[in-house]
Order: structure tokens, then C-alpha cells, then sequence
């Protein structure tokens, strides 16, 4: 995985500097997250670091790139059932495709993917992926209004304690709602839910309201304050299962815009996948 994440950051830099139209966003935050994967385990902090850019094609179509690193648990993590607590846990995600605009209409499509190591509760390293969509219509200059979603791709199956545990995206569907000021700040909330079937509760939802934001507020020209936060509820379950099998993410950090905060048509259209819009299903955990 440490391989995959020093190639990936090196053709970014290769790629700022070969080409001046595209637009290109570096990150680095603080994030606080947990999901269906820890269990029994209260979630991870740690920081992370990511680039997302984008370029306009034929002026009709604007293609992005980006991706991010994370590292969790700095001090270890005490509850594990096995392995080494004092492992951290790394997670990558890779983001890529298009979007595109018509009158007051816009949407966009990419393919997000997941690499892991150390990851839940098990300390196991799948990697998965989903895709994820936006449709939004502007109302007026400063408000967007639509839906986004996810479907989940593909399952990795590890060995838990000898057991097979498998992990997949978790699908979901939510309405949404982004406001710019005039400040160039902005915000989005959204509302929805998962729809796939879940692993771990055959022929039903992995979990039941999902409620979630980001904001953006310029600090300088090129530097912006940027955030995102989200919760999955639990499905209802007896005993302590319930507490087991609910997600939830928060993260604050900077970002450095390098064609200024502001946003324009070679800006990325769609954010970088991270734990506010990738929640992960499993099958088992305790």
C-alpha cells in the first residue's frame, strides 16, 4: 500500500507541473471516524493528507483525479481482539471520472476505491470499491439542490480468528443541498439512507437514516478552511449489537486551492471519496 501511495502523490506533482489549466486541490486534515468494521471499538483519529484536480475537456466535460492517505491510531489500539495493538491503521482512497453541465443541470460519475491495512477491528486489509453520482440543478446563482448516491461494487473477503469476513461499500441514497455566500464560502447538508442489502443482516438495510455536511470558508486567496462530518444510524438490534454496527465521521483541515478558492469550471465537481461518503458493510465483528 505504501508503494501505491508514493507513486500516486509523485504523478500528481509530475502532473502540476506539466500542465497550467488544471486545477488542482491539496488537503490536510484532522479526522475522527468509525464504522460498521470497529465493533466493539470506540473509532480512529488520526490525520490525513489528499490532492484532488480536475481538467476541462472540450469544453463540455471536465475529468478529475485525486486521492488521499490516512494514518489512525498513532498510540494503538487497546481493545483488539488479536494482533499487534500498537499497529496503526493506514487507508488510502482513489478517486476518478467526469461531470458535466447543461443549462442549469449538472452531473458527475466517478469510480472510488478503497485500500486499507490494518483496518477494523481485526486488523485485516481489504480494498473496495464503489461508484458514486451527483445530479444537481441550480436554483439561482448560489443554490444547488439533488440527489447523490453510491453503489457498491465488489466484496473482499480476509480471515478474522479463521473466519471469513467479507466488507463491501456500503449503498446509500441522499437528497442534498449546497448554498454559496457571497463570500465565495459554501456549505452542503444532506439527508437520505442505505438501500443495498446489508451483509451483515441479510435482506435488510445495513443501517437506517444517514445525516451528514461539508463547508468550505476562504481564509486567503488560496487557502481555505474545509470540513465534513456524517452519521449512519444503527439498525435496531438487541443487546449491545446495536452500539456495534453504527458509522460516523468528522474532519477539519486546510486546504491550499492552487486557482484560488473560488470555484470555476475546472474545478472538481465531485469531492474525494473519504468516510462521509464511503461507509463499509462486513459481516462480522465484535
Amino acid at each position: 500500500m505504501n508503494r501505491q501511495v508514493a507513486i500516486f502523490f509523485f504523478g500528481f506533482l509530475c502532473l502540476h507541473g506539466l500542465v497550467s489549466a488544471y486545477s488542482l486541490d491539496v488537503n490536510t486534515s484532522f479526522e475522527s471516524f468509525r464504522g460498521m468494521p470497529d465493533g466493539s471499538w470506540n473509532g480512529n483519529n488520526g490525520a490525513t493528507i489528499g490532492v484532488n484536480g480536475a481538467l476541462s475537456v472540450y469544453d463540455c466535460a471536465n475529468v478529475q483525479l485525486g486521492g488521499s492517505y490516512g494514518v489512525f491510531d498513532w498510540d494503538g489500539r487497546g481493545n483488539l481482539v488479536f494482533a499487534n495493538p500498537k499497529k496503526t491503521e493506514q487507508i488510502g482512497f482513489l478517486t476518478v471520472g467526469a461531470s458535466t453541465s447543461y443549462c442549469n443541470w449538472t452531473g458527475g460519475l466517478v469510480y472510488d476505491r478503497l485500500f486499507t491495512s490494518n483496518f477494523g477491528i481485526y486488523c485485516l486489509d481489504p480494498a473496495i470499491g464503489q461508484l458514486r453520482f451527483q445530479l444537481g440543478y441550480f436554483l439561482d446563482c448560489c443554490d444547488e439542490v439533488g440527489v447523490w448516491g453510491t453503489y457498491g461494487l465488489c466484496t473482499a473477503k480476509e480471515f478474522a480468528l479463521g473466519i471469513p469476513t467479507r466488507f463491501r461499500a456500503i449503498g446509500q441514497m441522499n437528497f442534498f443541498w449546497r448554498h454559496q455566500f457571497d463570500c465565495c464560502a459554501e456549505t452542503t447538508c444532506w439527508i437520505g439512507m442505505p438501500y443495498q442489502d446489508s451483509l451483515m443482516f441479510p435482506d435488510e438495510r445495513a443501517g437506517n437514516l444517514i445525516l451528514g455536511f461539508s463547508f468550505r470558508v476562504p481564509l486567503m486567496e488560496q487557502l481555505c478552511l474545509d470540513g465534513n462530518g456524517s452519521y449512519m444510524q444503527a439498525r435496531k438490534s438487541p443487546g449491545v449489537v446495536q452500539s456495534r454496527n453504527y458509522g460516523f465521521n468528522v474532519s477539519v483541515g486546510l486546504t491550499y486551492c492552487f486557482n484560488g478558492c473560488e470555484r470555476c469550471y475546472d474545478s472538481p465537481y465531485m469531492s474525494l471519496a473519504n468516510h462521509s461518503n464511503f461507509f463499509v458493510d462486513t459481516d462480522f465483528n465484535q
